[in-house]
Order: C-alpha cells, then structure tokens, then sequence
C-alpha cells in the first residue's frame, strides 16, 4: 500500500495549476504535457508529469483538464514509474487550491497490484484530502499488506496471485494522516475474510503497509473455514507477528450448529484462535458415540440429534481447525455453567476445558456437577460427555435421591420418602449411566428428611444403578455399616470383608445382603444394662421383606458365633451353619452346634433352635446339658 500513499501526496502537488492559470480565459491548449520537481539537499528531482489532451481555461481562476493524467516517478528517476492517476476531465480551482469533478477518477501502479477507482471526486491540495463521492473499488495485491489478513502464512508466489477488494459508496483519503476512510455499503473480501460494514477505516504506516483497519457499525464478519461473526465495532491489527481482529459490543459468531456470543470477541487468524471477553455463552451440539465397535478407542464424535451445550463465562477462548471442521478446543474461566440437554444436567466451576476429539470437558475451582437426582463435587471434575461418563478426583463428594415415593407394584405398599438422599465421600469417583464407583476412604449416608439413617464406610463402594436408583451395592475392604437408633434407642452395626446389597429401583426397599469374610453383626441398645446381640461368621446372606423392608430370613455360615446379653443374662452358642427366620423367632443351628447360658451347658446335639426374644433353646438328637456350676473348669459368661 507504500503506492498508494505515495501517489496522493503526488496528487497534492498543485505547482502546475497555478503556471496554467496565468493562460488567458478562452484560451485552450492542445497536449500539455507539465512536469514538477521536488527541492532535495541533492538538488531538484522529478516528482511528477501531468498531461492532458487539452488545457482549457474556464474562468477567472478555473482550468478544465480532459483526459487528465498524472504519472509519479520514485526517487526522481523518469523510468521508475511509481503511480498514474487518470480521469477523463478535472476541473482545477486555482485559487483555493481543490480539484474536481463528477465523472470517474482511476488510480493505479504499472502492474496494477494497487487498483482505486470511483465516481465523483474532490482533492484539496491545503490538507492533501482526497474524496470519492461514489462507488469506491480499492483491490491491493496481498503482497502489499504488513500482513495478511486474516489469512493463515502463505508462500510469496500466492500472496502475488491474491487480491484483497474494498468496496463502499463513499471514500475519504487523508494523506497527511496517512488513513483512508469508507462509507455505506462496505464491503472487504479477502481470500479468507468477507467483511461488511456501515464504516470502515484503513490506518497506513508511514512506508505504505496496513497497520489497522477499523469497521465499525453493523459489522459482520465472514471466514471460508470458521463461520460468520458480527459484532457493532471490528478492529484489525497485528501484534507480534499474530493477525487480530476485534469485534465489540455484542459479538456474536456462528458456524453451523455451533455458535457463541460476548461483549468482545478477539480473532488470532495465525493461530486460528477466538478469544471471548464478558458474558461469554457459546452453544454446540451433542455429539455421537464414535463407530460401534471401536472398542477404547471409537475415533471422534460424530454429529449428535441429542440437544445441544450451552456453557456461559467472563472469558473464554476457542481454538479452530487450520481447515474446515468444528471448534476443536475450548478453554473457559469465571463462573462458567455449562448445560446439556442430553441429560438435564449442569455444571459450574472457575474453570473448563474441552477437547472435542475426546469429546472431554474438565472442570477446575470448586466444581459442580447436578441434575435433577444427583449432585457430583470434587477439586477436579471431568466428563467424557459423548459416552456420559464422569470423573471426580479429590476430595470427592457424591449426592443422589434414592427415594421416589413410588409404591411396590405387587403388594401396593408405599416406597421411601422422595426426600431420601445417600451422600457418598471418596477420593475418587467414576460415574456412568448405569454404574458409579468410588476409590478409597468411603463414606456414605443415607439421610431422610434431614435425619441420618444408615452409614457405611469402606475402601471401595460400586453402585449398580436402574434409572438414577440404586439396584445394587457392592462394598469391598474393611467394610462397617451402622444404623442410626431406633425409636427404643437400638444401633445395628456390621463389619466384614465385603458386603453386598442388592435393592428395589422401585421401592428403594432393600432385597437381600451378601456379608463376605469375617462377618460381625451386631445390635445394641442404648444406656446401661441394654440388651446386646452378637453375631459372628465367615459369611450372612439375609433376605427382606419387600412390604415391610424388614429381614424375613437370614443364612450364617462357617464359624457361626451368637452371643447375647438380655437382662443381665448372657447367652453364646456356636455352630457352623446358622438360619434366622422372622416368621417364628427363631434361629437353626447345625453343624456340631454348642450353647452356653449363664446356668448350662448344651452339646453333642444334632440341631438346635434357639428364640432370641424369650432366651429359650431347643436341642434335638443325643445332645448333653450339663449345668455349669458342674462342669470341670468352666466358669460363668
């Protein structure tokens, strides 16, 4: 663009009208051919030639030049032409310096790798500003520019072929200041950009090379690969070697499905980056599992027919493909929210990151993850969204209704409360649709209306899940449960290996446990000579009432240990099989069973039934009862 403010301050030049018009009024001249010079330390050199086909003095101070040509020459050297400016006529007011005229007005270098023609125009020679009235048309070889505009790094032989065109109503230049100002019906195309405003402004650094250009009002924006955007304001500038593009007050960008909208984009075209500033929202579509069968590694997301995303921010950046294709990364800070449609859920953090290879967002700074049932928080929360899996890393915390109010679709009978909840804390979680884990230092509550109910602790919990309820429960290490009191104060407690628990998705009442390895099950009142039981064996499987949520029959087996403590009186017995059933109060001993009360001793029996709430035993078979205060070396429980 070095051409181009060359020749307008060519155009200022003004020495031969004022020679011209000391010709007397009528007179016309045939072929006028007027040279000017420029005054330099080294001596005068040739600034420009004007000519004409003829010279004609109109008045007192008017010249009418036809076929008005005026040719500049570099450095003062006649064969190195630098700009011609050409208009069929141009009247010359000599007095104050302007020349005009309605007709067309073309301006170009020898190669034509500059180009400016309108319809219209007014030079003033005291201020060096140049107006084109009409139809604007300005093309410029890339070449000529700092840099391309918003355009990615381009061989020299393509930057030559390619052209950026402006075209507006209106054209102001100011030389002196080295800006060029458009208006109305803007238009800017380059092989990359398409921009349209109501005002555009071209700011020229001192040796020709764009250095900013400024659309304002009504702007919009347009790449070959990353959408249309639009915005009040657009600004272009380079920095550090980046192309950027600004665009304020209510920018708003689309590509497809994908779309978003700040008070203040920030387009890097090197970089291929869109930076978002204040209330950021930008909305993109669900995406697809990947090719069936693609095992741990199905490729990327296809396009999705689930609702679409919607993530609001202060700050956000979005990272483009170098060619056609959707935003390939996100990066969000300040109060982010993100909604999904897919799975009514929401999310918020100070941070967000999103890879749409992986379909992966992760969430830093206090993050949240709900919906309508469950609630996630951890210092790191992470969800592959396309496969609906979702990570919490540290000091995670786990929230999720287990109640519903249903009723049991058998017997008619009323399910929990709907303001039953389970909170689980771990160090880590990992949850899908149907399945949710959580590692080490379990901690789980059951709570319902506000009051504790049950807790378990563990080293590993997996939870089995039907429509965001509870199916089943598998705890593994160091497993204890405890129930809150009851109404008469009674706390049950269980410790073992692992302990599995398999419930109602309906009811939410539970089916029936499996306690694994070194089980101890215990259930205590409260304040001082309370009634205890005890009971200890390698493995209790017990089933429920699907009415009353109660146990209906309960299985020890292997190293079957009961002990109680009921009004002052203990009672323990051993065996190697064990089964309780509510229906009769009673507990079946076999296996070489043995009962011990503080008054006798029973052994050598082939069975024995034992009924907790009165202390009776039965024995079967040729079993022994021998009163303790008689057998050798035992002494009272």
């Amino acid at each position: 663009m070095k051409s181009a403010s060359l020749l307008f301050a060519f155009l200022a030049g003004g020495i031969f009208l004022a020679a011209l018009a000391q010709v007397p009024e009528g007179t016309r001249l045939r072929r006028s051919t007027m040279p000017s010079y420029r005054h330099t330390a080294e001596g005068n050199k040739l600034d420009f030639v004007i000519t004409g086909s003829t010279v004609s003095n109109v008045g007192p101070q008017t010249l009418l030049v036809s076929q008005f040509e005026l040719t500049s020459f570099r450095n003062g050297d006649p064969r190195q032409t630098n700009i011609i400016a050409q208009a069929p006529r141009c009247q010359v007011d000599v007095s104050n310096n302007v020349a005009s005229d309605p007709g067309p007005l073309q301006i170009f270098t020898p190669t034509t790798n500059l180009f400016v023609q309108g319809v219209g125009f007014v030079f003033t020679q005291s201020n060096h500003f140049l107006i084109i009235s009409n139809d604007v048309k300005t093309r410029v070889v890339k070449s000529l520019l700092k840099s391309s505009v918003l355009a990615a790094s381009r061989s020299n032989a393509t930057a030559q072929a390619e052209h950026v065109f402006i075209s507006a109503d209106h054209g102001e230049f100011n030389f002196d200041s080295n800006v060029v100002d458009y208006a109305g019906n803007v238009h800017m195309v380059d092989p990359q950009l398409d921009l349209t405003s109501d005002l555009l402004t071209i700011r020229f650094s001192t040796n020709g090379a764009v250095e900013s250009i400024l659309a304002r009002q009504n702007v919009v924006l347009t790449t070959t690969n990353n959408g249309r955007a639009t915005g009040a304001t657009g600004y272009y500038y380079v920095t550090n070697g980046n192309e950027m593009m600004r665009l304020t007050t209510d920018a708003s960008w689309r590509n497809g499905d994908e779309e978003a909208k700040a008070n203040e984009f920030e387009y890097d075209s090197t970089r291929h980056f869109l930076t978002l500033i204040n209330h950021v929202r930008v909305r993109w579509p669900n995406a697809a599992p990947g090719p069936a069968g693609g095992g741990t590694n199905p490729g990327p997301p296809q396009a999705g027919t689930n609702g679409f995303r919607e993530l609001f921010a202060d700050f956000a950046t979005l990272q483009f493909p170098p060619t056609n294709g959707p935003v390939e990364a996100m990066h969000a800070r300040g109060n982010v929210l993100i909604l999904n449609q897919a799975d009514q859920s929401s999310a918020t953090a100070e941070v967000a990151d999103y890879r749409r290879t992986t379909d992966r967002v992760e969430l830093t700074g206090n993050p949240v993850w709900w919906n309508t049932n469950m609630e996630v928080k951890a210092d790191t929360l992470s969800a592959d969204l396309g496969a609906k899996i979702y990570h919490a890393r540290t000091g995670a915390r786990f929230k999720m209704r287990t109640g519903g109010g249903a009723t049991n679709q058998s017997t008619g009978a009323p399910g929990h409360s709907s303001n039953q909840w389970l909170f689980i804390a771990s160090a880590a979680i990992e949850y899908q649709t149907n399945l949710a884990v959580f590692y080490r230092n379990v901690e789980t509550r059951l709570v319902e209306n506000d009051r504790l109910q049950d807790t378990l602790n563990c080293d590993l919990l997996t939870l089995h899940l039907t429509n965001n309820k509870v199916e089943s429960a598998v705890a593994v290490g160091e497993v204890h449960g405890e129930t809150a009191p009851d109404k008469a104060g009674v706390v049950k407690t269980i410790a073992c290996g692992q302990l599995n628990a398999y419930l109602s998705p309906v009811t939410g009442f539970m089916k029936n446990v499996d306690a694994i390895t070194n089980v101890v099950i215990e259930e205590k009142g409260s304040g001082p000579g309370a009634a205890s039981n005890k009971l200890s064996a390698e493995t209790v499987t017990a089933q429920f009432s699907a009415v009353t949520n109660q146990i209906e029959r309960a299985v020890a087996e292997r190293n079957v240990v009961l002990d109680q403590i009921k009004a002052g009186k203990t009672t323990h017995a051993t065996s190697s099989h064990g089964v309780y059933t509510t229906s009769n109060d009673q507990v079946l001993l076999t296996g070489t069973p043995l009962a011990r009360s503080d008054d006798y001793l029973i052994t050598g029996s082939d069975f024995m039934i034992w009924k907790p709430k009165t202390n009776n035993f039965g024995a079967f078979g040729q079993y022994k009862i021998v009163p303790i205060k008689l057998a050798a070396g035992l002494k009272p429980l």
